[in-house]
């Protein structure tokens, strides 16, 4: 537990109880007993701060398997929501989509940046107190937007329209009590000033805690765990996937007495509803290759047979020469002997589908150098992570395998001149050459790769990742390994011997 100043027994000060959830992505069994808790407290106002449903297993069943009300929306309306606001994930899906799921909820979507789509905030009366509750979500979400389902959405700057929407519930709604609920972060840590994130607009909660109205800070989408008290205003970023929540107490007297916490939830087995927990296991394949890798470095350093069964699936759907794939953020991953759905979606359960981009040899190297751009040479002369993607912080997501090509990465040179000896079927990849390369829809926005963004689109699958691999694995098993292309990692010269 995380605390600010101690809350001290109330006496004759009237106060407020405030309960808060952010980025729980769908974890259906933490939730459940994050909920048992929030039933014990009471609160007087229950929030929840965006990223609700998308990213769990559990959610793509019921979003691509037996689509329907998803669980998490029952326990919520039971709960007893105030409100939840908008955030970015919540428009991985079409805005009709979006439409039933608010429809299914019992409680307002509020967004105070985005047009005329919801209503910017709610009012709720408290203890003879109005107490106003602004929605804020980062206006860099369309950035995201692999399928352009924001295109007829206007989203605006998440601080210019917080201040605005501040001063207004204080003038005209005469708000005792000014919430800024914001799906956003910090470029610096809020108590020490610390810088942890590249101050691109997407994460503004510095520049939020300095406009003048606002009594406390909700925040999120960074999945951090921050509970403290800057300046008398209460901040709090309750961490994701429901392994905490926040716990506000907000005096309303002139001396106000602040509590702020974080309730941790003990951890446990990812767990499913019966349904969803037979279908999970069910087998779809097999293999006799091992399949699987480990290591969140050592699986980037060298060629393995998943990153060359993702390039057979990619490759197969679409009419590409070349393909991009990207491992998830995981220390260990694939899967060997009989392969069930739950294999499928530990892999890859994000439901992005395939683009192939028309891309020149320039564009390629410039890709490539991104990701060598990753890795330095450590004090031991091996090969680590680096912090040149983003201004201290590590970022081996920023980072992938090309298929169909050959190449070396010389990490001993400076950022942008590494790679070297880049073939195409044996020949020299020179700047004007133009190829068709395969990646995931989310890859192909330019978001962490700018040198994709705007590029020719040639193709586009219909079916997700995960129903290819699905489909891939009942008609390929027992699967064989094929391998696409080579690279090599080294520290010395181009050629040397010291490759990883």
């Amino acid at each position: 537990m995380q605390h600010g100043t101690i809350f001290k027994n109330a006496g004759d000060f009237m106060y407020l109880t405030i309960c808060v959830t952010s980025d729980l992505h769908g974890r259906l069994d933490r939730f459940q007993k994050i909920a048992q808790h929030i039933e014990q407290i009471k609160p007087d106002i229950l929030i929840d701060n965006g990223d609700f449903l998308q990213g769990s297993l559990i959610t793509y069943y019921y979003d691509h398997v037996k689509p329907g009300p998803h669980p998490m929306i029952a326990i919520a309306n039971n709960l007893g929501y105030d409100v939840a606001v908008f955030g970015n994930h919540e428009f991985n899906y079409p805005l009709k989509e979006v439409e039933l799921m608010r429809k299914q909820c019992e409680f307002p979507w509020i967004a105070a940046n985005i047009g005329n789509f919801a209503k910017p905030y709610l009012i709720k009366e408290i203890k003879g107190k109005k107490v106003a509750i602004i929605g804020i979500v980062t206006h860099v979400t369309p950035f995201w937007d692999e399928h352009q389902y924001t295109s007829d959405l206007q989203f605006s700057d998440a601080f210019t329209a917080a201040r605005d929407w501040v001063q207004y519930v204080k003038k005209k709604e005469y708000a005792d009590v000014v919430i800024l609920s914001y799906h956003g972060g910090f470029t610096n840590d809020p108590k020490t000033g610390a810088p942890f994130a590249e101050n691109d607009g997407e994460n503004q909660g510095n520049q939020l805690l300095d406009i003048l109205g606002v009594d406390i800070l909700i925040t999120g989408h960074q999945h951090l765990e921050i509970s403290c008290i800057v300046n008398g205003i209460p901040v709090i970023q309750p961490g994701a996937n429901g392994s905490c929540f926040g716990h506000i107490t907000y005096g309303l007297n002139d001396e106000k007495t602040l509590d702020v916490q974080l309730h941790h939830v003990t951890a446990i087995p990812e767990c499913y509803p019966s349904e969803v927990s037979r279908w999970l296991k069910e087998r779809i394949g097999y293999t006799e290759v091992d399949f699987r890798y480990e290591g969140m470095l050592a699986s980037r350093l060298g060629n393995h047979a998943f990153v060359d069964f993702m390039h057979d699936i990619q490759l197969a759907a679409t009419d590409a020469q070349l393909s991009v794939v990207e491992l998830s953020y995981h220390e260990y991953g694939g899967f060997t002997g009989a392969i069930t759905h739950f294999d499928v979606l530990k892999n890859f359960s994000r439901p992005n589908t395939l683009k192939v981009l028309e891309l020149t040899g320039a564009d390629i190297k410039e890709a490539l150098e991104q990701c060598a751009a990753v890795f330095t040479v450590n004090a031991d002369g091996d090969i680590d992570f680096s912090l040149n993607v983003h201004p201290e912080v590590l970022a081996p997501y920023v980072y992938d395998f090309w298929g169909g090509l050959d190449y070396e990465l010389l990490i001993s040179e400076p950022v942008g001149s590494r790679v070297k000896n880049m073939l195409y079927d044996g020949k020299p990849v020179t700047n004007d050459m133009t190829f068709k390369v395969v990646m995931n829809s989310y890859r192909a926005t330019g978001a962490d790769f700018p040198m994709f963004r705007d590029k020719p689109l040639l193709e586009e699958t219909k079916e997700i990742v995960p129903e290819l691999m699905i489909k891939y694995i009942k008609e390929h098993s027992p699967l064989s390994h094929r391998e696409h292309g080579c690279f090599q990692i080294t520290v010395g010269r181009a050629g040397s011997p010291s490759i990883y």
